[in-house]
């Protein structure tokens, strides 16, 4: 058939990773909503063969990616390199049973690694949430960073053979287009999108129905209690001192010494994203806190927007961004305990804040992170490179 009377078949390569399977499962679903495409989803970390498990096993062999030794043996370079692999092997394997592709999506830089002759043939997109530079910046100072040079060579491929680049935030592209003058032209801003229908906009109201005596919930979702500030957290709630007056529900899959955490404070594990204990957790909340150390976007201060709760935290890469300090809640400087018990004490003495902090969210959310319409805009794109090479 000929291609202008079949849909554009685009292929989206996702390294399934930390949140971005996530990621990928709000996209895949935006995108079966647009007209004249037929998404085609791979999750590099699901399904993994025998082959692709010894392989993988071989690559990663021996210190991990952020150590000084780990440097040395090009930890960082040998990980991302076999999601490249992974994604050039699963995609041949398609293309011997007969699949064709107008587009490639890649999510992220390194699922293209191993596909740069494949860019030359096909129009692709490489999606970023963080440079390496940037990450590299986060890094302890010393050998460790030197772990990202390599990558950071390999990424710069990739983007010049990119038709499109799609950032998350206006903070990582701008740092590539520093980088890389030549590319800036096919840079487009896109944040990750929310489904908006999982989260109800009358939870808004419904907060605002709650008796005065109830006890303030607030909610800390974070796989990485240590990254995610969870340490700086509990001492802030211990700070604050809030006796009966709040209760905090930190969801989390890292070890913790539950009988040794403050009062008011209860572990919730096995919660996973989009189901309806999860669901349920958000509208159950009152205020959503994460003061992360490190964080390359931040999905989950877009789901709390969408849950129509203001947000507590900190004022570092893409948050400011998504997080209107003031306005959608309070961001404060990473590690600084005090500031965060001042943030919590203000929001958990004021439910007129919380309210109008929470109804702004929402609103902003339903303007700049609907699935619709980020699926709109990058099936534009989609066409655009399809036609073009170039978005």
């Amino acid at each position: 058939m000929p291609r202008e009377l079949r849909p554009l078949r685009a292929l989206f390569v996702n390294t399934g990773i930390l949140g971005h399977r996530s990621v990928a499962h709000v996209i895949d679903a935006a995108m079966r909503a647009q007209p004249g495409i037929e998404p085609v989803r791979m999750d590099l970390s699901a399904g993994l063969s025998a082959r692709e498990r010894v392989v993988r096993r071989l690559l990663t062999l021996g210190p991990r990616p952020g150590s000084a030794a780990g440097a040395l043996t090009a930890a960082r370079f040998r990980h991302e390199l076999n999601a490249g692999l992974t994604a050039e092997r699963r995609i041949r394997a398609l293309e011997r049973r007969g699949e064709r592709f107008d587009v490639v999506h890649y999510h992220t830089q390194a699922a293209a690694w191993a596909g740069l002759g494949r860019m030359r043939r096909t129009p692709s997109i490489v999606s970023i949430d963080i440079t390496q530079r940037l990450a590299m910046l986060e890094s302890p100072a010393g050998l460790a960073r030197r772990d990202y040079l390599p990558n950071a060579a390999r990424d710069r491929r990739v983007f010049r053979a990119a038709a499109a680049i799609v950032a998350t935030s206006r903070w990582a592209a701008d740092d590539l287009a520093r980088d890389l003058p030549e590319c800036a032209a096919r840079v487009r801003v896109m944040p990750y999108p929310v489904p908006l229908e999982g989260f109800d906009a009358a939870w808004v109201d419904e907060r605002r129905a709650r008796p005065a005596t109830d006890p303030v919930r607030v909610l800390f979702v974070g796989g990485d209690f240590g990254r995610k500030g969870g340490a700086e957290l509990l001492a802030a709630w211990r700070a604050a001192d809030f006796g009966e007056a709040a209760r905090l529900t930190l969801v989390t899959e890292s070890p913790l010494d539950e009988a040794a955490l403050p009062t008011g404070v209860e572990v919730r594990r096995g919660v996973r994203a989009y189901t309806p204990a999860w669901f349920a957790l958000w509208r159950q909340a009152d205020l959503f806190a994460l003061p992360t150390r490190g964080e390359a976007f931040g999905m989950v201060f877009q789901e709390s927007a969408a849950a129509g709760l203001p947000a507590v935290g900190t004022a570092l890469n893409a948050i400011p961004e998504i997080v209107v300090d003031g306005e959608t809640g309070i961001l404060v400087p990473p590690g600084d305990v005090p500031a965060l018990a001042g943030a919590l004490r203000a929001l958990v003495s004021s439910p007129e804040k919380r309210s109008a902090m929470g109804a702004a969210a929402r609103r902003r959310i339903e303007t700049v992170g609907s699935a619709a319409g980020y699926g709109e805009r990058l099936a534009a794109l989609i066409r655009a490179v399809a036609e073009g090479g170039h978005g």
